[in-house]
């Protein structure tokens, strides 16, 4: 017979033990784990310094970098606190002069502007002398040209040409013809600087025709010069798709998805807004760093 002052002990260890195998949920209503805030914080401070570094080219001071942190904190990073903070990053001065430089060592690699100068100096001398009479237009309009490559950041800063306009005047110049001499060249560049692609044979064929003056067809527009070329080329649902894509590899490292490339195309063509495109992706949860 089992001794009384043993049975207790034993009856207690079976029931743990019992206990034990047995795997019961219980809910408890409301049990919400806490956000974690260092994360947050971490996610936050990251994506503020990102966007200094990526839309300035530099990082934000103490200050910038607090009042973006508060920004985004008080407003528990709402699609609204990031277009607000988006937004004073865009509005700093340097945006422009940072979105210029990129552009012109993109296109023009090494020219500067002392040889912009030098090369204006040297047509106006040319216009004075008597054995070019018979140039003396072609020879203003080189200056012309020259003057608007000199001024074109002043006047985007200044809000008086467009980003596409900027683009435009950086490849319409002799140093954009120097570094990609004839026609063909020229054409392949332009597709590869703004489309990111190169030209179909077809779409280079009618392009060479167009920029050599003769009439072709491109992107269902007719053209019979470089002029034209350009303005075609520069107002394409092309041109404005290869800009998306040029814009998601340079920020998200990545191309866009069709639905992506489709919807941010048409955002930008119907607005010409470079700054409201740019707001658009800098706000998206991959941008952040939460999806």
């Amino acid at each position: 017979m089992l001794n009384k002052t043993l049975w207790l002990p034993l009856v207690l260890m079976l029931a743990i033990f019992s206990s034990c195998t047995k795997h019961e949920e219980v809910l408890i209503p409301n049990n919400v784990p806490p956000p974690d805030s260092t994360l947050s914080s971490i996610v936050i401070e990251t994506y503020v310094n990102k966007a200094y570094i990526s839309v300035l080219g530099r990082k934000p001071s103490d200050t910038e970098k607090a009042e973006g942190i508060t920004l985004l904190e008080s407003a528990a990073l709402s699609q609204t606190s990031r277009e607000a903070f988006i937004q004073s990053v865009l509005d700093k001065p340097e945006y422009y002069e940072n979105l210029y430089k990129n552009y012109y060592t993109y296109l023009l690699v090494n020219f500067d502007t002392a040889q912009i100068t030098l090369n204006i100096e040297t047509l106006r001398f040319l216009v004075t002398q008597p054995q070019y009479a018979s140039i003396v237009d072609l020879l203003n309009y080189e200056i012309a040209r020259f003057e608007e490559l000199r001024d074109v950041y002043y006047n985007l800063a200044d809000g008086n040409i467009s980003v596409v306009e900027m683009q435009r005047i950086l490849v319409y110049n002799a140093f954009y013809d120097q570094l990609n001499m004839g026609t063909e060249n020229f054409i392949l560049s332009s597709f590869e600087h703004f489309l990111s692609r190169y030209p179909t044979d077809a779409e280079l064929a009618e392009a060479t025709k167009i920029v050599d003056g003769l009439s072709g067809v491109l992107f269902y527009e007719i053209g019979t010069s470089k002029e034209d070329f350009l303005d075609i080329f520069f107002t394409s649902e092309d041109y404005y798709g290869g800009q998306v894509k040029l814009i998601f590899e340079g920020y998200i490292f990545r191309s866009p998805t069709s639905e992506e490339s489709a919807y941010y195309t048409t955002y930008y063509k119907n607005t010409g807004d470079y700054k409201g495109l740019l707001k658009k992706v800098l706000t998206t949860d991959e941008y952040v760093g939460i999806n």
